[in-house]
């Protein structure tokens, strides 16, 4: 009897921007259809946002766990990725890790190119160089224009980049004008905090007082340190970053001295910061955070809504709402949660459509729970090693007469025993939290398909996020007349058959339909 041909894939984005645009979805969707044609099953699917440049593959987490995968399970045939670009940007370092994987008996395939590409011959071989030429070549010209542009910029004492708080796009490029409202009140503001005569506390209720919070939301202390402490008001252009240039030449109009400047960074550092940082796992009271687009800002890099709490600043009353981060147009937030809830309600699970949902789940729990039994081998391992050398010691101790070298034979063994119950303990724990954890899930699951809409929005950030994928892939969106709305349905609620072409499934994310 043949044993299975199993396959692992690597879905890799290298900017937020890719991330966003739904290129993930797509590339998984292509790594599927080659497993399929190659009749072999994935068992196990990396995916996020790493960088494959030249120099710094041999160092990714990514690769790494795909090789030590293969050397586990002999029956992974295939490593698939996307394109060549997707599996690196490097002419060295692409047929280094093709002859790592081949090694293990695995040949690396690209989904969306031909099989004479992914072919053993010199012509492939060829193709694939001159793919990881082209790959790194663009990374490095995009680089080299980039960091040559903005260091010329810079030293010419322009900002080309996003305007400053205070500040606007300006006639003349890299040369941001003050804004006519915002600018002078931040003046103001910084000139008396830096005189002493009123506090950052004073500072920060006097700016989400005014104006200038006009069309933005209220700024926090954290924010107002940066915005308070940043040098570009003291007419300095600096970065410190993959361009590193200091000009105290800036061509901008400045807002407060370098003296001053400087009095207001000794009044932030005796002022200890005091507040937590962004929420691990999002905000639970704005489960929409992100996750949800606005139809008027489209294609704009921060068309997404997000929630947060705030006052009309004459009352202490609080409202509720959610905001769109590119035009500022509002939506409450029992608005937006029902209107969440309502695509559940107006799009049910079928019976046999509920099945194959918790079917999914349990392939993403699966998934985890692969994770888990990876992280008990490599233990396992590491404990068969540590045993290995204490053995080998121990041959050592009862060959030398010298009590020096007993004494240091002992005491190393001493540790290794340490180590080793140490990683026991591990190992253990492991072992112990996969069933509890799969009774948590299992409750979860069966509880998200009762009451899968209120169920979505309590549920963490992780398991809701999941959840949009498998049921609504192409997210929610709030249209001119601030009803929500999906452009796009799961197989498993309209029953469409799941076995599509690749190119189909491809256009079904580029559709957008309004008023569903």
């Amino acid at each position: 009897m043949s044993r299975k041909v199993l396959a692992i894939a690597n879905c890799r984005v290298s900017s937020i921007e890719q991330l966003l645009n739904n290129s993930l979805p797509r590339q998984q969707i292509s790594v599927y259809a080659a497993a399929e044609k190659l009749e072999a099953e994935i068992i196990h699917v990396w995916s996020g946002n790493v960088s494959s440049k030249a120099g710094t593959n041999v160092t990714r987490t990514d690769l790494k766990e795909m090789l030590e995968m293969c050397k586990q399970n002999k029956n992974i045939k295939f490593a698939i990725f996307d394109e060549y670009d997707r599996y690196m940007r490097s002419v060295n370092e692409g047929p280094y890790f093709e002859v790592l994987f081949q090694l293990q008996g695995v040949k690396v395939w690209y989904a969306s190119e031909s099989d004479a590409f992914n072919g053993d011959d010199a012509m492939a071989k060829f193709m694939r160089a001159m793919s990881a030429f082209k790959a790194e070549g663009s990374n490095e010209e995009r680089q080299r224009k980039s960091i040559s542009g903005q260091t010329a910029a810079l030293k010419a004492g322009r900002w080309p980049f996003v305007p400053k708080p205070g500040y606007m796009k300006g006639r003349e490029t890299g040369i941001p004008e003050l804004h006519p409202v915002r600018g002078p009140i931040l003046r103001d503001i910084l000139i008396r905090l830096a005189a002493r005569r009123i506090t950052p506390t004073q500072a920060l209720k006097e700016l989400n007082d005014s104006d200038f919070t006009n069309g933005h939301s209220l700024y926090k202390m954290d924010k107002f340190r940066k915005i308070a402490t940043d040098v570009f008001n003291a007419g300095i252009v600096e970065i410190d970053k993959q361009v590193q240039v200091r000009n105290e030449q800036g061509l901008h109009e400045r807002l407060i001295t370098i003296e001053q400047l400087n009095v207001i960074n000794m009044i932030f550092t005796d002022k200890p910061k005091n507040q937590a940082g962004p929420r691990k796992n999002g905000n639970p009271k704005y489960a929409a955070n992100n996750i949800t687009e606005c139809d008027n800002c489209l294609g704009k890099r921060n068309g997404r809504f997000v929630g947060f709490d705030h006052t009309n600043g004459k009352s202490s009353k609080i409202y509720e709402r959610y905001r769109c981060r590119s035009c500022g147009r509002y939506l409450t937030r029992q608005e937006m949660h029902e209107g969440i809830e309502q695509q559940f309600k107006n799009n049910p699970v079928t019976k046999d459509g509920r099945k194959d949902f918790l079917e999914a789940l349990a392939i993403v729990w699966k998934q985890r729970k692969a994770q888990a039994e990876q992280e008990v081998n490599r233990i396992n391992h590491q404990i068969k090693a540590i045993n290995d050398a204490a053995k080998r010691q121990t041959n050592d101790l009862s060959a030398t007469d010298n009590p020096a070298i007993k004494q240091r034979i002992e005491e190393s063994m001493l540790e290794k025993e340490a180590q080793i119950s140490e990683l026991g303990k591990q190992v253990e724990s492991l072992e112990a939290r996969a069933d509890d954890d799969w009774q948590k899930f299992l409750r979860f699951a069966y509880g998200f398909v009762e009451h899968m809409g209120a169920a979505f929005l309590e549920t963490s950030q992780e398991n809701r996020l999941r959840c949009k994928q498998i049921m609504f892939p192409a997210g929610f969106y709030v249209n001119e007349n601030k009803k929500v709305y999906t452009p796009e349905i799961s197989p498993l609620i309209t029953l469409l058959p799941t076995k599509k072409s690749t190119e189909v499934l491809q256009k079904s994310h580029l559709v957008r339909v309004k008023g569903l």
